[in-house]
């Protein structure tokens, strides 16, 4: 498995994580558990973010070395 490769199913795990936050959040009945899943949620889109960045530095840098 190649960096990208590897990379790109980080990305596919991060999105599921966030997902069973998000569905998490919504099922809470508690206000304070539901504040947590919303911030796991937060956590979550934040890391998309960085592996979204690193997943387009990698494609740049792959595409300098051809």
């Amino acid at each position: 498995m190649d960096w990208d490769h590897f990379l790109e199913v980080m990305l596919v795990d991060e999105h599921g994580a966030r997902a069973k936050y998000k569905l998490a959040s919504d099922l809470a009945t508690d206000s304070r558990i539901k504040e947590i899943f919303e911030q796991l949620r937060y956590e979550e889109e934040v890391h998309v973010s960085i592996l979204e960045k690193e997943i387009a530095a990698l494609k740049k840098i792959a595409g300098e070395k051809q």
